[in-house]
């Protein structure tokens, strides 16, 4: 009896210990279910990028790097010029320079060129052929005519060939002008009412004591000309100009051109202007806007530079637009009144007026008055 009690004791204990275990195991499920959270939204980081290679440095070429071109092959023409630039240095005035420059073409293909493309007249250059095979080698003589003034000067030259990477080659041409003859004045102002325009003396000379003769005197319509012995030869001469007031109130501005036979200058210049005896102010009436024949009144004045006594002669309008209605005189200018009548429409339809109103001064020059514009659409 006892023992049995003991047993059943035994078997209680059993069961209550199996039931704590697995209740313990349940709980211990369960809270591990509850403190386990839902997955975080994480922003995706981005990657680090990858340690760029080792770039071996690479020592620059002679000639600009240039991408090859989806036309380029194995196969292209490729022109290879071995000095691009050139430099006269220091040279004269006018003078003619000639200079070679080299190439080869260093590409499989036949190189094609197909001109020599100049920037200015004083580039000429001169290509004997125009097609080259792989490893020939060829040359453009250019002839540079070096401007007349002082200083350094540069032009461009540029090759067109068929070249896909340097289809169109630029060369230079640089160089210094240095004069050797010089002229005092080179700058002129003259005055019609004064004894000869008031041309001063003309010195020409060289600078390096290599003598030389003048050759040529020239001037705008000859209004200045001047006497000299073309086989004298000199370190410098000094020229005294003859001024025709008569051709020089007609072209009041100008240039006098002086040939010399220096070895380094053909020729020297010097500009000349001249006080207008009359001056219109304005030169120039503009219409916005006319309306066909609707009158428009300007004023123009007459600027007389010398003060002397004078008479219009003449005055008569080209088109028959222009007229003068009133004239005042202020001191020794005149004003003029002038009505512009701008035409009817008849036939197609005009867009733009002109017309000329020429006053002639009683034995002086002929002043014109320009008028121009557009009509009233």
């Amino acid at each position: 009896m006892i023992m049995s009690q003991r047993l059943v004791s035994v078997w209680a204990m059993l069961m209550m210990v199996s039931f704590f275990a697995l209740t313990g195991c349940q709980e211990q499920a369960s809270s591990a279910a509850v403190a386990v959270p839902e997955p975080a939204k994480v922003e995706a980081t981005p990657s680090p990028a990858p340690a760029p290679a080792a770039v071996a440095p690479v020592k620059p070429a002679p000639v600009p790097a240039v991408t090859q071109t989806p036309a380029a092959s194995a196969n292209s023409p490729r022109i290879q010029i071995e000095s691009p630039e050139h430099s006269f240095g220091v040279i004269g005035p006018e003078t003619y320079n000639k200079h070679k420059f080299k190439f080869s073409n260093s590409g499989k293909g036949i190189l094609k060129i197909d001109h020599v493309q100049s920037t200015c007249g004083c580039l000429v250059p001169e290509l004997t052929k125009k097609e080259y095979a792989p490893g020939e080698s060829g040359e453009i003589e250019v002839t540079f005519h070096a401007p007349s003034y002082a200083g350094p000067t540069s032009k461009h030259l540029y090759v067109i060939s068929n070249d896909p990477v340097f289809p169109r080659f630029e060369l230079v041409i640089k160089a210094i002008v240095e004069v050797k003859v010089v002229v005092d004045p080179n700058r002129i102002e003259l005055y019609l009412n004064k004894d000869n325009a008031g041309m001063p003396k003309i010195k020409v000379k060289c600078l390096d004591n290599l003598p030389f003769a003048i050759t040529s005197f020239t001037s705008n319509g000859q209004a200045i000309s001047a006497e000299f012995d073309s086989r004298k030869k000199a370190v410098e001469h000094v020229l005294s100009p003859k001024v025709d007031i008569s051709k020089l109130q007609e072209l009041t501005a100008g240039v006098i051109q002086i040939g010399v036979d220096h070895p380094q200058a053909k020729q020297v210049m010097v500009s000349y202007t001249a006080l207008p005896a009359f001056e219109l102010r304005p030169p120039r009436i503009v219409l916005q806007n006319a309306e066909p024949g609707v009158a428009i009144k300007r004023e123009v004045w007459i600027v007389n530079n010398y003060g002397q006594p004078f008479e219009i002669e003449s005055i008569q309008s080209r088109s028959g637009y222009m007229k003068v209605l009133n004239q005042k005189k202020d001191k020794d200018n005149l004003g003029l009144e002038i009505e512009i009548t701008p035409p009817k429409q008849e036939g197609p339809v005009r867009r733009y007026i002109t017309d000329e109103l020429n006053i002639k001064i009683k034995d002086g020059q002929t002043l014109t008055v320009r008028c121009s514009g557009w009509f009233k659409l």
